[in-house]
């Protein structure tokens, strides 16, 4: 039995389906090619399969000897859903890393899905080298720096398609190493010819983003953060909009709504542009991609009015011509949406640009493109919005496409599961939104606003908040006479309100394991002094006493139990931390740790720091139980606090060592702090 014939019964075995002839054909095409050349490039059309070649070739290469495979996938989320839907199916013994871990490499396993970051950093031997994606493999260095680094003796590339302006990109380090690729590149048309079985999709969705840029994300992040005052459900209808259609359509809604908006200043800047927004800009390059004469007529449907007209100068800039598209508004009477749709259908018009009204009103059975740039939360919409695309048609007509305009690091990206849910149902390919989706949602945001200041971060600065006084007056009452005053507000944990969206977005970052976070040692170390000093106060006497104690401390002292677990209150000490910044921070919390349990062992005085820990599984919180140990003049004080870590998964071990390492490091600092208080030197 062949190599193919092997990998037919495996994938039958493994996924209940089977190879067709014409990936059958493919693959063999490929094993001819690698036999002449060390670089390969495979192009198939999204929809046709390519993942199951890649397969076949992954079994190919180890079965010729290539003792180790490994396979490039662009994003994590990628590099998870291959490996957990094909890859951990087909090869049980295979590995996934990603997150800059290694544990598979030096495992050994001989085929290992990862991403190009964890490759590079893991620098394994590696005999053969699959590249899903492989047009980022033409432009971007990270790319050649991972293939310089690993040196495979064989490279195979796999992407839906290589844009011949891309060929020419490719870093001359591995031409020098390989060659010019070898390019094998099939069509529907192909591979009909080599399967006459082979059925197109009915349609195929393709995604652009749609980037704000400094303006907008100015703008954006305003009202995101807070910065902007005013009637919440107002705000946050400008936040949708801005991010849904974009900067007219906002601007339009800011001035209707400006008696409810407080002080608009950070979002005017965006308003005084006359420049194209992000929605306008993304179906520049939409249409520089699909262009109008090949895919002619085009469906654009937006909510807006205001957007779809900002649609129209984006065709002018584009250079089509006025007579040559259409904008369908709630002010087109019947007879004017008829005669358009008319005009569309006899080639007369290239592009209807629709609002609403449109859904229900525009049957073009010949529409090739249909661009979505906002995805309704009404299934219903979005299934007249489709159906204008896929509901009729002439068989064996072109397969038709579906672009989608998603503005990154914002909840539209969220939005888009119950999309493809549908999309998948009425026979579109989604998979290529699948692979250009990576992580986009809000949530990404927050990880980048994290990793522009270096990987860790207070919370309080990517929200503006200000000093934990000034955060505490926000959210609490700005009555509050000093920060002694602050401090046992704290300490007894007063109700406060929520501090606004933005602190959402980084509780789900932390529920996705996307973030984790610690509370800073400083400000912690400085609460959890005041109530040490709080029970010394209460049993000292004598002029020594007069001289620390005072009554916000007699008052913490009088307390019967102590608990740091308003989660409000909290967000104010929160570090928020990338995961691969984990280690460096972990490193620092330990020396930390030492440094301070040095100072006081040199006092003489008896100190201790204990913990135990317990977990909420109703809230997702992991309770830490600090008992903290002090003597002085005499005088034994052994407080116990509970400090509550909230969002935390209890199979997430690494967030679950960093807060124990983080709470036994904010005891030690607060007894340093409380010795110090006393007047003992401490160095």
């Amino acid at each position: 039995m062949g190599w193919m014939e092997t990998f037919g019964t495996l994938v039958e075995e493994s996924l209940g389906f089977t190879v067709y002839p014409y990936q059958r054909a493919v693959a063999q095409d490929v094993v001819e090619a690698i036999k002449s050349s060390d670089f390969v490039v495979v192009s198939m059309p999204t929809g046709s399969g390519k993942t199951l070649v890649e397969l076949a070739l992954a079994h190919y290469l180890r079965s010729v000897g290539h003792e180790r495979v490994v396979v490039l996938e662009p994003t994590r989320l990628l590099c998870d859903q291959m490996h957990v839907n094909f890859w951990s199916k087909v090869f049980p013994e295979s590995g996934k890393e990603y997150e800059g871990e290694c544990t598979s490499f030096r495992e050994g396993r001989d085929l290992v899905v990862s991403t190009p970051f964890t490759a590079s950093k893991c620098s394994p031997k590696v005999d053969a080298l699959i590249v899903d994606e492989v047009h980022h493999l033409f432009g971007d260095p990270r790319y050649v720096e991972t293939i310089s680094q690993l040196s495979p003796r064989k490279i195979l590339g796999f992407t839906a398609l290589l844009p011949s302006s891309k060929r020419y990109k490719l870093d001359s380090r591995l031409y020098q190493e390989y060659g010019a690729p070898s390019l094998l590149s099939y069509d529907f048309k192909t591979l009909s010819a080599l399967d006459p079985s082979f059925r197109p999709p009915k349609a195929i969705a393709d995604q652009f983003d749609s980037e704000m840029d400094g303006l907008e994300d100015v703008a954006y992040e305003s009202l995101l953060k807070g910065k902007v005052k005013g009637n919440k459900d107002t705000l946050r209808f400008l936040e949708s909009t801005l991010y849904s259609y974009g900067r007219r359509a906002f601007c339009q809604s800011l001035e209707k709504l400006a008696d409810k908006v407080e002080n608009p200043t950070p979002l005017l800047g965006l308003c005084s542009s006359e420049e194209l927004g992000h929605k306008g800009r993304a179906i520049m390059q939409v249409l520089s991609t699909y262009r109008v004469e090949e895919f002619s007529p085009v469906l654009i449907f937006t909510s807006r009015k205001a957007t779809a007209q900002e649609f129209a100068v984006a065709l002018r800039k584009l250079g089509v011509e006025e007579s040559k598209f259409r904008v369908l508004t709630g002010d087109s009477n019947k007879e004017e949406r008829r005669e358009i749709v008319e005009r569309a259908k006899r080639g007369e018009v290239d592009v209807i640009i629709s609002t609403v009204v449109g859904e229900e009103g525009v049957d073009i059975p010949e529409a090739r493109l249909l661009i979505m740039t906002d995805v309704p939360k009404s299934p219903l919409r979005f299934y007249q919005r489709l159906g204008r695309l896929i509901r009729r048609g002439e068989e064996g007509k072109d397969v038709k496409y579906l672009v989608t305009t998603l503005t990154p690091k914002t909840p539209e990206y969220d939005n888009l599961d119950e999309a493809l849910h549908q999309l998948h149902g009425e026979g579109v390919d989604v998979s290529y939104i699948v692979e250009k989706r990576g992580d986009k949602g809000l949530t990404a945001r927050v990880e980048e606003m994290v990793r522009n200041e270096g990987g860790v971060v207070p919370y309080l600065k990517v929200v503006e908040g200000g000093s934990l006084e000034e955060y505490l007056f926000k959210i609490g009452s700005s009555n509050w006479k000093d920060r002694e005053e602050v401090i046992l507000n704290f300490i007894k944990g007063i109700s406060v309100k929520n501090d606004g969206r933005f602190s959402d977005f980084m509780d789900r970052a932390v529920r996705e394991g996307k973030l984790l976070y610690f509370y800073d040692v400083e400000l912690t170390g400085e609460i959890l002094s005041r109530i040490l000093l709080g029970r010394y106060c209460l049993l000292c006497m004598g002029e020594a006493c007069r001289r620390v104690c005072n009554p916000y401390l007699t008052e913490v002292g009088r307390m019967k139990k102590y608990s740091i677990a308003k989660k409000e209150l909290l967000r104010g000490l929160v570090q928020l931390v990338l995961r691969d910044t984990l280690p460096k921070v972990k490193e620092r919390l330990s020396g930390e740790i030492q440094t301070d349990m040095a100072k006081l062992g040199k006092l003489g005085e008896e100190f201790k720091v204990e913990l135990r820990e317990s977990y909420s599984p109703a809230v997702s919180s992991l309770n830490l139980d600090l008992r903290l140990t002090a003597s002085y003049g005499g005088i034994l004080i052994y407080p116990s606090v509970r400090i509550s870590y909230f969002d935390v998964a209890r199979e997430n071990k690494d967030i679950l060592e960093l807060a124990k390492l983080n709470s036994r490091s904010a005891g030690y600092r607060a007894l340093v702090k409380f010795y110090s208080t006393l007047g003992l030197a401490l160095s």
